[in-house]
């Protein structure tokens, strides 16, 4: 599995490269930051939500002015708050490797497409009980305020068990970013 992972993570500095460089030729490639904040949930425990951090970096190309497709590689902190327990932590690496965004009026895009994450670390679960791998779907919405700075929000459905005994529990998570373009 760290193998996949150098992989995954090479690939995807190789594609930013890649961007970079082009997106400074004026071609409809998009580079740039995000940051934001997560509020997250485990199904299938008693828990409340819980708030944490989101930030990494995207690439996009615009095929057209209605339709572009979008990666992006982020740091998230996911968890909840059990009834009776201390708080759960799991930070992840989590790349969308294509999220298709259609934009039905100016300034204003549809967001949806798959994502995988790596479990990093964890906090009030023991790592070992846990797969290291989630995937699922995100879905949202944007706001390009200026050229530059769009503010977006979007909802991961984990389709994926994280428990290594079979049970229920899945990731889910609102997220509320600021995206700047580079």
């Amino acid at each position: 599995m760290i193998i996949k992972m150098r992989t995954v993570v090479m690939m995807s500095l190789v594609l930013a490269c890649t961007f970079i460089t082009n997106a400074q030729n004026n071609d409809p490639f998009t580079f740039g930051i995000k940051a934001g904040a997560s509020r997250s949930d485990i199904t299938g425990i008693n828990s409340k939500a819980k708030i944490g951090p989101v930030g990494g970096f995207f690439t996009q190309y615009k095929f057209s002015e209605p339709l572009a497709i979008r990666s992006e590689v982020l740091y998230n902190a996911f968890g909840a708050k059990p009834k009776g327990n201390d708080d759960i932590r799991l930070n992840y690496i989590q790349v969308l490797p294509g999220s298709l965004r259609l934009y039905p009026i100016h300034k204003l895009a549809i967001e949806a497409g798959p994502y995988a994450s790596y479990l990093l670390s964890t906090k009030g679960m023991d790592k070992s009980n846990l797969r290291k791998l989630d995937y699922g779907a995100a879905f949202g919405v944007s706001y390009d305020i200026t050229s530059q700075l769009e503010i977006g929000a979007r909802y991961n459905l984990g389709l994926r068990d994280i428990t290594k005994p079979v049970g229920k529990s899945k990731n889910k998570a609102i997220q509320v970013t600021l995206s700047y373009s580079l």
